[in-house]
């Protein structure tokens, strides 16, 4: 028997795990355009929807831990995002650069703005 102290960490743990697996399939699979990280943006976009959508609406506790902490937390990434924007610059992609800034933003809190509404909606 686990005790109830260990399972909103195991809960983590374990969506982590999943989430990590599940961003290295998306990144995977996704097509770059030249030079622009596209995998990134994908997952962070999807990552903010979906984490909207169960902010909003009345899960359990074991759910937010599970999806929003563990398995949307290691499927997005922010460290990537901005170690993939910082090489951008460095390698003198400036119109990159701020096309990967502005669309991380834009279209991940368009994602937020997307899963309130389904929230709102059901």
């Amino acid at each position: 028997m686990i005790p109830d102290t260990f399972m909103p960490g195991i809960l983590v743990g374990i969506g982590g795990f999943l989430g990590a697996i599940l961003r290295y399939l998306v990144s995977g699979i996704a097509l770059r355009f030249a030079e622009f990280p596209t995998g990134t943006l994908i997952v962070n976009v999807i990552g903010s929807t979906v984490l909207s959508i169960f902010t909003f609406s009345s899960v359990s506790d074991s759910i937010m831990y599970f999806l929003n902490m563990g398995l949307l937390g290691s499927f997005t990434t922010f460290s990537t995002f901005a170690y993939e924007t910082f090489k951008l610059l460095e390698e003198g992609e400036s119109m990159y650069f701020i096309l990967n800034i502005v669309l991380n933003i834009l279209l991940c809190l368009m994602g937020v703005a997307m899963g309130y509404i389904v929230v709102s909606l059901i």
